[in-house]
């Protein structure tokens, strides 16, 4: 049986998963609207990237987008011995939790236009 705490999460990463797929799937027709549209208008979108590379003619700019999400301990903390509400004793929950959240969109540039582009990470 699952705790009120427990509940109270599952609820939450269901409601934020299905969040994120109305907004991936929003960032992903914005993404794809950029290709065959020229080098600049993709700066002007998107802002200076991050990094940039050339290769074989070929241009490929990276941005990186970075959050952290910091999830709550259990009532009862973490993991250790000591004095706590029920007195003396070992005492396990959950520790709070904080998860490094990154996406990185590269885009392929070729004859000064944006030709393709590509997500990686936890976060896309």
């Amino acid at each position: 049986m699952m705790h009120d705490a427990g509940m109270k999460f599952a609820v939450l990463a269901i409601l934020i998963g299905l969040t994120a797929c109305t907004a991936g799937q929003d960032r992903e027709r914005y993404l794809t609207s950029l290709v065959g549209q020229p080098e600049a208008e993709l700066v002007r979108s998107m802002g200076v990237p991050n990094r940039s590379y050339e290769t074989g003619g070929r241009k490929f700019v990276a941005y990186d987008r970075r959050s952290t999400v910091f999830f709550g301990a259990s009532p009862f903390g973490g993991y250790g011995y000591g004095y706590g509400f029920f007195g003396p004793g070992v005492y396990t929950g959950f520790p709070a939790e904080a998860v490094e959240r990154r996406c990185e969109t590269t885009f392929e540039i070729g004859a000064g236009r944006v030709l393709s582009w590509i997500d990686r990470g936890n976060a896309c």
